[in-house]
């Protein structure tokens, strides 16, 4: 046996050799295909089938506070919430706290902004990693008091200090304050809900964050017992909701404490995509293995003559069929060495589009064992399934008609298989082209959403005050009037203005009642998205003052608290113009005057609805870290410098940074970047399977005119017009076009519902894109079958008829 498997396979290789254009075609083709293939299950494996790399990372769950109205919000908890989660000991084995922020970073005469996460001491104990060098927080590592300690990424430390041992105990400059080095993390780990982070810092609580119940802004992660389920947990967890409502109705009214896994919370968002991506690449594989058994079955007609000697002398059928698997074997891990050279590009691309993928996963996407078995078993299934029908065509032969030089008619099964394949390849491309033009689509419609301000040159940067130097109110309301000034007198700028937060990023939310009218009962107050911005930056961002006034320069901490609102939150709420009206705010000691109604403005994601906003004066809130945003008609770098002198010559100590202009920070909103990169993958991937469904249209095409060529004498002797000829040609392509396109959309109206997640203001049956798929694949069908009809034209009768 094993004798015999040795012969075939150097009888394959050798027919490989020989037919090397036919190889290379088969070899490319299925690479393509397995390589794909490979690359995405690559992908799916780091993110969805591995484990994440922590101790029991299953007992691992995000807790998060929802509301019974609206159990899809996901809220952070306050400081006063997350100690009482710590005392439950019956669910929870341990709980602990994170909270992101950017630091200043200084050394020498640099500084740059960096990455930093506030953690509770007990929180690398919690996930169970330890320091590849030094160590991590300890007890009361975050109390007040205790001198700034820091653990560093081991990507930062590679990068910043070179891989250097002796950081270990060294203070480093952290806001201005020093920060003795404990430990750097290894390599491989990596939080995904902070994938970026950097730098690690103790969370101590300020005085106001641990008493006010009301302010919410930690994420809490916590370690269930080892006899507790996630649903045991989320059944438990309704007691404690009920105590935080019973302690503090007023801001807890309706909570529900959420209990996510933390594998559910790291790619829950993206997992829909990824079924998406694979089964979009197994529908590539299948055409390209479709094309391939084409190919074969094209080639085993010239081999007629081969077999049916080898029949003649004393080959069974079987022999035959496990040489011509072993043939097709051959080439499928041919096409599975080329797809593996293909893998890391591939890798690369759903990265790129991807981005979430590379931020919490890049360093687990090798290619291992496990990626090797996968594109060995996908090249051998491939090798045998698709090598069976054309292996079987084959040794169906019969010995004393092709002896005897004899041919097999036109219309024999091998033909209609050749169209069946034809038909299944349309199917798929169908599919595919269909999912690609409805993710298309809907990325075209999100970049039409009115964000309500005008983003076309404008630039923007951040700027942090240091808050030992700007401590108050009035120092940093001094410094930002003058940079204003200076920031407006630069050539070419229409205006200049400042913001806590940038549209489209989301950001604070807080209640609020209405002086001198009934009480909102507990849990009915408005919730509002609370902005700080300068008095220039409706003018700067060309967003439109429907009532009262804007912020002035008067608008001071001297002067009385006033507030604008948006024009979503004034008919909400008041139902018409609430200018004069007193908002009173839990976190502030006096009531605001409403002076004015803004035009709405998309502060959370493009895809979301406007929310309602309230507007403070950045002169009395007096935010350290701020946004500017500048509208000019000149040349962006060239404002930028010059806005860096400018802040040189008020405070030498600072800098900007995060510098784009407002267009690229729309594009790069995750609403955005989530629909365009895997739609143009997707896109992609359709393009492919169109290439190859053209390719194998025209080949079962020619084919039938080569099959088809004494009766097409025949037909022009008899007195057939040219355009006969072509159109009898023509209907055939059509007919298999047809065919396919209607068991192609019977297809995409069942799958295309998975997309209904990843699509903005598109259906999942949007007839203009179905009606566009069908025309393109009609023109595209007509266009492979041209050249042979225009071929079958031109036979000659008399050749034709001396054919045979």
């Amino acid at each position: 046996m094993m004798e015999s498997l040795v012969k075939d396979l150097r009888f394959a290789f050798r027919s490989v050799l020989k037919n090397r254009a036919f190889s290379a075609a088969v070899i490319v083709t299925l690479g393509l295909g397995i390589g794909a293939n490979t690359a995405i299950f690559t992908v799916v494996d780091a993110s969805l089938l591995r484990s994440l790399p922590y101790r029991e990372p299953e007992r691992l769950v995000h807790l998060w506070e929802t509301n019974q109205k609206d159990q899809s919000v996901q809220r952070e908890y306050s400081y006063p919430d997350y100690l009482d989660l710590k005392q439950q000991d019956r669910l929870f084995e341990d709980v602990g706290g994170y909270s992101d922020r950017n630091v200043t970073l200084s050394y020498g005469d640099a500084k740059e902004r960096r990455q930093a996460v506030r953690v509770t001491s007990n929180f690398f104990t919690l996930l169970g990693v330890e320091a590849e060098l030094g160590r991590t927080f300890s007890t009361d590592d975050d109390r007040s008091g205790v001198a700034g300690l820091v653990v560093l990424s081991d990507g930062f430390w590679q990068r910043r200090f070179g891989g250097d041992r002796s950081i270990l105990g060294k203070p480093i400059n952290l806001n201005g304050i020093d920060c003795l080095v404990l430990g750097i993390l290894p390599e491989r780990f990596k939080f995904a809900p902070v994938a970026d982070a950097e730098l690690w810092i103790p969370l101590t609580p300020s005085n106001e964050e641990v008493s006010r119940r009301y302010q919410h802004w930690l994420n809490v992660v916590a370690r269930l017992k080892p006899d507790v389920t996630v649903q045991q947990a989320n059944s438990g967890a309704v007691a404690v909701a009920t105590q935080f409502q019973n302690v503090d109705p007023q801001y807890h009214k309706g909570a529900v404490i959420k209990v996510v896994p933390l594998r559910e919370q790291i790619v829950g968002p993206i997992r829909p995509l990824l079924f998406v991506l694979l089964g979009s690449v197994a529908f590539v594989l299948l055409i390209a293995c479709s094309n391939v058994a084409n190919l074969l079955l094209v080639r085993s007609t010239a081999r007629h003559q081969e077999i049916a000697i080898r029949l003649a002398l004393g080959a069974t059928r079987w022999r035959l069929v496990r040489q011509l698997l072993t043939e097709t074997v051959v080439l499928a891990s041919l096409g599975g060495l080329f797809g593996l050279l293909l893998v890391r590009w591939g890798v690369d691309l759903v990265l790129a589009a991807i981005p979430a993928l590379q931020r919490n996963f890049e360093q687990s996407l090798s290619i291992d064992s496990r990626a090797l078995a996968f594109t060995a078993t996908i090249s051998l299934l491939t090798g045998i399934v698709f090598g069976v029908v054309p292996g079987l065509r084959t040794s169906n032969t019969d010995i004393h008609t092709l002896l005897r030089g004899g041919k097999r008619s036109a219309g024999d099964g091998g033909n209609r298989i050749r169209k069946l394949l034809s038909v299944a390849e349309i199917a798929l491309a169908m599919v595919l082209l269909i999912g690609a033009g409805l993710m298309l689509r809907s990325l075209w419609r999100l970049m039409q959403v009115n964000p309500g301000f005008n983003p076309q040159n404008v630039i923007t940067f951040q700027l942090s005050l240091p808050a030992a130097r700007y401590q108050s109110a009035d120092k940093a309301g001094l410094f930002y009037q003058q940079y204003f000034t200076r920031l407006e007198s630069l050539p070419g700028v229409k205006g200049a203005g400042a913001v806590n937060k940038l549209p489209l990023v989301g950001g604070t939310t807080g209640s609020f009642q209405i002086e001198g009218e009934r009480a909102f009962q507990p849990g009915q107050e408005p919730r509002v998205n609370l902005r700080t911005v300068s008095y220039g930056y409706f003018h700067a961002m060309e967003i439109p003052l429907l009532y009262g006034r804007n912020f002035t320069e008067s608008d001071n901490p001297q002067s009385p608290p006033v507030l604008i609102v948006n024009h979503t939150l004034a008919q909400q709420v008041f139902s018409g113009n609430p200018v004069g009206k007193r908002l009173k705010f839990p976190f502030l000691d006096n009531a605001l005057e409403v002076v004015g109604v803004a035009g709405d403005e998309k502060v959370g994601p493009q895809d979301g609805a406007i929310t309602p906003v309230a507007y403070f004066p950045l002169l009395q809130d007096g935010d350290l870290a701020t946004s500017f945003v500048v509208r000019s008609s000149g040349d962006h770098t060239s404002l930028v410098n010059a806005a860096r002198q400018e802040l040189k010559a008020l405070d030498s100590d600072l800098f900007l940074y995060h510098v784009e202009s407002m267009e690229h920070h729309i594009a790069n909103r995750p609403a955005t970047v989530m629909r365009r990169g895997p739609g143009f993958l997707i896109f992609g991937f359709a393009c492919v399977a169109l290439l190859l469904a053209l390719i194998g249209i025209y080949g079962v095409i020619s084919y039938s005119v080569q099959q088809r060529t004494t009766e097409l004498g025949i037909r022009i002797a008899l007195g057939a017009e040219r355009s006969d000829i072509l159109k009898l040609v023509l209907k055939q392509a059509l007919a298999l076009m047809v065919t396919g396109s209607a068991i192609g959309l019977v297809v995409a109206l069942a799958l295309t519902r998975f997309l209904s997640t990843m699509l903005f203001e598109v259906n999942t049956k949007d007839p203009t894109t179905f009606g566009a798929v069908v025309f393109l694949l009609s023109l595209v069908t007509l266009l492979a079958a041209y050249l042979p009809a225009r071929r079958a034209t031109r036979v000659d009768p008399i050749v034709a008829l001396r054919y045979e």
